[in-house]
Parts: C-alpha cells; sequence; structure tokens
C-alpha cells in the first residue's frame, strides 16, 4: 500500500479514532462536563488519570500528521503539519504549564487557517469548495463567541465545534487523497 492510500485511509477514519478516545476519556473521568469544563481539564497535573487524555491527544496528533504530511506534499495543506506539531504539544504540557495555553490556540488558528487557505485553493475548481473557506471563518466566529460571551461556563463545546470541523475536513481531505 503507498503512503497517499494510508493517509487517505487514516484521514477517513479520524473521526472513528476521535470519538472513541474521546468516549474511553470521559469514562474514567466521570466528573467531566461539556458545559462546564475544558477538554484540557481531563489532562490537568491535578487529574490523576491526567495521562490517558494527554497520551491520547500525543497519540492522535501522531496519527493525524501522516495525512497532514502526505496532503502536504500533494499541495493539499501548508500549515495542518505545523498545527498537529501544536496539537501534540497540547498533550505534552497539561493546562497549568506556560506552553499548553498558546499551544492549544495555536493548533486551531493554524488548522482553521489551513482550511480556509486550501478551500480557496480548491474554489478555483470547484466553486463548492469555498464553502470551507467560509465554514473556517464561521466555526472561527463561534467559537470566539461562545469563549468570549461565556455562553457556557466550560470549553469542551466551543473546543468541540472546531474539533468536529477540523475532523470532518479531514475527511474529505481522506476522498480527496483516495482518489487522486
Amino acid at each position: 500500500m503507498n503512503l497517499t492510500r494510508l493517509a487517505s485511509y487514516i484521514a477517513l477514519s479520524m473521526p472513528v479514532i476521535f470519538l472513541i478516545g474521546l468516549v474511553l476519556v470521559i469514562h474514567f473521568n466521570p466528573w467531566f462536563s461539556f458545559t462546564d469544563n475544558a477538554l484540557s481539564d481531563m489532562g490537568s497535573l491535578k487529574n490523576p488519570n491526567r495521562w490517558l487524555f494527554n497520551g491520547f491527544l500525543m497519540f492522535f496528533a501522531t496519527i493525524a500528521m501522516i495525512p497532514s504530511l502526505v496532503a502536504f506534499r500533494n499541495g493539499l495543506s501548508y500549515l495542518m503539519p505545523l498545527a498537529m506539531v501544536f496539537l501534540f504539544l497540547v498533550g505534552v504540557f497539561p493546562e497549568e504549564l506556560p506552553y499548553h495555553a498558546p499551544s492549544a490556540v495555536l493548533f486551531y488558528v493554524l488548522a482553521l487557517t489551513d482550511i480556509a487557505i486550501i478551500g480557496i485553493k480548491l474554489g478555483r475548481t470547484s466553486p463548492l469548495n469555498y464553502l470551507w473557506t467560509a465554514g473556517s471563518v464561521v466555526v472561527f466566529a463561534t467559537m470566539l463567541y461562545l469563549i468570549k460571551a461565556r455562553v457556557f461556563k466550560g470549553l469542551a463545546i466551543p473546543e468541540l465545534i472546531g474539533a468536529f470541523f477540523i475532523l470532518a475536513w479531514f475527511v474529505y481531505l481522506g476522498l480527496l487523497l483516495r482518489f487522486r
């Protein structure tokens, strides 16, 4: 199997890997609340089960690096490999450490910017791809609004909105790589 085909299969399976990992981590952290916590609270230095969340993030970022690099090689990404490095660093640095927040912010900013840029690039061949660019802007604005307006006590819901959009992009990327 060649690397592009492998990357496409990984990209297509990423939502399933993410959901299984999230369910598993939440199962071992029954105190977690989507409305009252940030996802990173499960990786806090105060949590004895932090290794599970942080390890999952590092594993997921490592797996996601494969389709990110293949997409970069094929002109379907510019920033996603760097975004995956920052996602990995979110797992390395628990929320109490000074590098955690910048890593998390840079992950979302770089990933959503990459999707927006590639949406413009692909929009030249099919105008429907401009929806990815518009979607990136809407998702980012929604995340900012929910955080700044303090709609929820925690950050988990805005984080998941961004994560699900990025996962949807990876599925689309997997299809692009598969049928290239």
